[in-house]
């Protein structure tokens, strides 16, 4: 595994060097800052940008490619309606394939095996995937829904002009807790209830995400450091703290999978995705959400045609699909992640939904929330053996 890992993060530093316009903390969090409810962020109210039908043409382009679309995607990413929908408009069929992980997704991409259509990679991996020459540019005609996303996730400086990717969901990364073990726990509501109470009080009963970049930064925000730190010595003093908590762990879980440990009460604290803990909570009511007093960090997760893509007029149309506002309101209720449909949530999403800080931050939280911004060259060999260590 350690050998698998490290030829991996080498062939990301390769991409990370030819990438020409990197994603920069500053700019990011400048960009993210208006997240919360305001009425500045969400403006005037858009309108479906197309028909609700596929015009014959667009039948007879996605016939002419074969009426096949291959799909790249997390697990239980989409309402269950979703697909079933797309292919009886488009009288397709479709192919979809899971990843747990964006260095899952990213090393398969590598090998070139599988020609997919439409991937929903993390928006700190766009760059790699564009450096990598993995990704196909987008026709913005094709497009015509596009204008129903939120300003200020389009021309972000990852994309800049939205060339290779559009939005599709966006969350944080912070807390799961288990309210019926964890209630009365001093360090409630700080990263110290997984790093102090963690080994004492829940001990082979906590959960991780097995996404590199997030487990660092969970200790470095514990230490008052920005989870986009440059500085070697707070990373390494973070992995000290890792490898510390590391014998109390019951696992780094892949993608959804940690959903399932709240759900079954194999852990009663995680440091997890929220949607994952929104989706634990209808299922075992006593699964939360904390937001930790020294903050979490921030994600999107985007929409992009791959290089090779062997339908790429039918991946348009998929992505167009999703920016419906009746589609991506109810694919962000079934997943419990925030839509950056600006109509889908001033016109269809529940208030109760919106109302939730658990999905959507309020404006206060938001001002925790730090994006992660891709990692540069020079500190990356420290990533990755901190991560090394604590895989080994």
């Amino acid at each position: 595994m350690e050998t698998e890992n490290a030829n991996r993060y080498r062939d990301v530093s390769a991409a990370r060097r030819h990438a020409r316009r990197p994603l920069t903390r500053r700019r990011f969090i400048v960009e993210a800052a208006a997240l919360g409810f305001s009425g500045s962020l969400y403006g005037q109210t858009t309108t479906p940008a197309e028909p609700l039908q596929p015009d014959s043409a667009a039948l007879r382009r996605v016939k002419r490619e074969g009426s096949t679309l291959y799909i790249y995607n997390w697990e239980d990413y989409f309402h269950p309606d979703t697909i079933p929908e797309f292919e009886q408009l488009y009288r397709t069929k479709v192919v979809y394939d899971a990843y747990p992980g964006n260095e899952h997704m990213l090393a398969k991409l590598q090998t070139g095996g599988v020609s997919y259509d439409v991937i929903f990679p993390t928006h700190s991996f766009i760059p790699i995937l564009v450096a990598q020459n993995l990704l196909s540019p987008l026709r913005r005609h094709y497009l015509p829904n596009r204008a129903n996303i939120m300003p200020r996730f389009l021309d972000t400086h990852f994309d800049p002009g939205n060339k290779y990717s559009l939005p599709y969901t966006w969350g944080m990364t912070a807390i799961g807790y288990n309210s019926k073990y964890v209630k009365e726990d001093p360090n409630l509501g700080s990263w110290a209830l997984i790093f102090d109470s963690g080994p004492q009080r829940y001990s082979g009963k906590i959960g991780f995400t097995d996404e590199r970049e997030e487990v660092i930064a969970a200790a470095l925000k514990y230490k008052g450091f920005s989870a986009n730190t440059h500085k070697e010595s707070e990373l390494r003093e973070a992995g000290k703290i890792l490898v510390n908590i590391k014998p109390h762990l019951k696992a780094f879980y892949p993608g959804t999978d940690e959903k399932k440990a709240f759900i079954t009460e194999d852990i009663v604290v995680g440091h997890s995705w929220n949607g994952e803990v929104v989706k634990a909570g209808e299922k075992n009511n006593a699964v939360k959400w904390s937001l930790p007093k020294e903050g979490g960090t921030g994600w999107y997760d985007a929409m992009v045609i791959g290089r090779q893509a062997p339908h790429k007029f039918t991946a348009h149309a998929f992505m167009n699909f999703l920016m419906r506002p009746d589609i991506a309101a109810k694919n962000s209720a079934a997943v419990g992640y925030a839509t950056p449909n600006q109509t889908a949530l001033q016109t269809i999403v529940a208030p109760e939904i919106a109302a939730n800080p658990a999905v959507y931050p309020t404006a206060k939280d938001m001002k925790k929330i730090e994006f992660l911004a891709t990692i540069p060259d020079h500190i990356l060999p420290v990533y990755s053996d901190i991560w090394t260590r604590l895989l080994s």
